[in-house]
């Protein structure tokens, strides 16, 4: 199995990404992984899973991956999918407690779409709407930095300290969306999320880029064409976006083909494809 790995400005990602075969994207420094469709036991260790739906290429690790940090008594993992999914994933991994004769240790947590969730000082994220054909959501990582209010930038020290110590607060969150992962979705999911726009890294499902699989197929199974991006070039507006989930129906240099054929250079200059060499 080839892992793929991801860099930009010194944020790394590393992991795999095969429409229909597995999914998960692994983000270390800060200690995440978006979705968990494989069992790797090099990965036990990331104490969070951020679960975009439960279709098995994306949620067949996670049984695994819960008994592993149980029996090796790391701290309880949490694990954030969409609400309505929770009950009866709880039930699955209930089941395999049972099965396996010991007690698992695990978090779920069930959000609401735009519900905060810190990561640690800095960041936080919110699952934004997916549209797939089953319950999902997509990730938005955020990062957070101080900065001194306008109305106290001409202040000096002395008058600011004096305020400071009034219990007064120079300075505001300033919030800017600095990764987004889409999961399985239509591409509505771009098109209705502005922070997805924004994000300066975009982890974009794109499983089809050809005629034979064209954009109504792409739709009826809640997925995204190639073509669909083309035509919203305009409206991203990323550093990087990355797509995953291709169909292991084409090589490698299919797919290079036809983003070199159909991509605008605008958007084709910040597009990558994250995936092994396939010949």
């Amino acid at each position: 199995m080839s892992f793929v790995s991801f860099d930009h400005k010194g944020l790394k990602f590393e992991g795999i990404s095969e429409g229909g075969i597995r999914t998960s994207i692994v983000c270390p420094s800060l200690d995440f992984m978006f979705d968990f469709g494989f069992t790797n036991p090099d990965k036990i260790h990331i104490s969070r899973i951020l679960l975009t739906h439960a279709h098995l290429d994306h949620s067949s690790g996670i049984p695994y991956y819960v008994s592993q940090r149980s029996l090796r008594k790391l701290p309880t993992p949490k694990i954030y999918l969409p609400k309505e999914i929770e009950p009866k994933m709880s039930q699955i991994l209930k089941l395999y407690s049972e099965i396996e004769g010991f007690d698992y240790g695990c978090q779920l947590i069930g959000l609401n779409y735009g519900e905060r969730v810190d990561l640690k000082p800095g960041y936080y994220f919110k699952p934004l709407p997916t549209f797939h054909r089953v319950p999902s959501q997509g990730y938005t990582v955020f990062e957070t930095k101080r900065k001194l209010k306008p109305e106290w930038s001409e202040l000096n020290q002395n008058e600011i300290r004096k305020k400071k110590e009034l219990g007064e607060d120079p300075t505001y969150e300033l919030d800017s969306p600095l990764v987004s992962f889409s999961g399985d979705t239509k591409i509505e999911y771009v098109l209705e999320n502005e922070a997805v726009r924004k994000s300066k890294i975009l982890f974009l499902e794109c499983t089809y880029y050809c005629d034979k699989r064209d954009v109504s197929r792409a739709r009826e199974w809640g997925h995204t064409h190639l073509d669909e991006i083309v035509a919203n070039a305009d409206l991203f507006e990323n550093e990087a976006i990355v797509l995953i989930h291709a169909s292991k129906r084409y090589s490698y240099r299919e797919l290079e083909s036809w983003v070199r054929k159909k991509v605008p250079n605008q958007l084709k200059q910040k597009l990558h494809l994250f995936l092994p060499t396939r010949h």
